[in-house]
């Protein structure tokens, strides 16, 4: 891809963002958006058909980011190391969670983690494996956000293991 067009859609984004931090998401306009990036105001509509795709490759990119340099690969058998280093990954980026929170637009967040853990299926049994697995993580970040992040990533993960392990399919 372009780096000249990586760069317009990374100023956009960090640009909406920003904004976010002072002005409730609806009332950001397109031109808010590219004034306070410094982009011509047809460069917006150039890459994003609105602002929730603006906020969707955000997210994409911090997830893939994310996955490229952690390496991190989940295997049911690593299911505890994983949440500590998920939940680490999502307690540096607490900022975008609070903000897409506070705008009641935290189902951004959910598509992330079904973006992920589905396109691991290989058939229809998986899908509703990782779907399961998908919206349990997603839960628990979701109460941890909402718990304003008392728990630590490792007391998340002993919370997440001990219950799927003691009181999984036990009620």
């Amino acid at each position: 891809m372009d780096t000249r067009i990586e760069e317009s859609k990374k100023l956009i984004a960090e640009s909406l963002i920003s904004l976010m931090k002072k002005k409730e998401f609806t009332f950001i306009t397109n031109k808010d958006i590219t004034d306070n990036a410094g982009l011509s105001h047809i460069t917006i509509y150039r890459h994003f058909n609105s602002k929730d795709d603006i906020i969707k490759y955000y997210l994409d990119n911090i997830t893939d980011n994310f996955i490229k340099t952690s390496k991190i690969i989940y295997t049911p058998n690593n299911f505890k190391s994983y949440i500590v280093k998920l939940f680490t990954h999502l307690e540096k980026n607490k900022d975008i969670a609070i903000l897409l929170y506070n705008a009641d637009m935290i189902h951004y967040l959910k598509n992330e983690f079904d973006r992920i853990f589905l396109a691991k299926a290989k058939n229809s049994n998986d899908i509703y494996y990782y779907a399961f697995v998908s919206g349990a993580l997603y839960n628990l970040y979701y109460y941890w956000i909402k718990n304003n992040f008392k728990e630590t990533p490792h007391e998340l993960a002993n919370i997440f293991n001990d219950f799927y392990i003691s009181k999984g399919d036990s009620n």
